[in-house]
């Protein structure tokens, strides 16, 4: 393995963490799709369709930020900015639980934190 930051290989790591998860909760709609558990079968194969979609993709950027792909760069912002807007959203409302929220924003953060970092940055710059 070549020299890499410690922050970027950090950064991958959660990043192909949260896919996993995605994927766990696209397994999960299956299940309870097969199970009859759903209202409305089109939202919720729709749904799975998104959480699968998004997913591979999370996936895909994580590959790429391991190997320093120049592309993968802003996707990881986008995509850690999606799911810090929805920690947010769950630190408040009706039905709001701080323990997501942090779940969600505390990772966001890191990779955040971790892509900034100067010595990430240059390398993404060099390729």
């Amino acid at each position: 393995m070549s020299k890499k930051p410690i922050i970027l290989l950090l950064a991958v790591l959660i990043t192909a963490i949260q896919a996993t998860i995605l994927a766990g909760f696209a397994v999960l709609s299956v299940i309870y799709i097969l199970a009859g558990g759903v209202l409305s079968l089109v939202s919720a194969l729709f749904l799975t369709g998104m959480l699968l979609a998004a997913s591979a993709f999370m996936i895909n950027v994580a590959i790429g930020m391991f190997r320093l792909k120049r592309w993968a760069y802003t996707p990881s912002f986008v995509l850690q900015l999606l799911i810090v807007s929805i920690g947010v959203a769950s630190f408040s409302g009706e039905f709001g639980v701080v323990a997501i929220g942090v779940a969600l924003s505390v990772p966001a953060a890191i990779v955040f934190f971790a892509m900034f970092s100067k010595n990430v940055r240059e390398l993404f710059r060099d390729k």
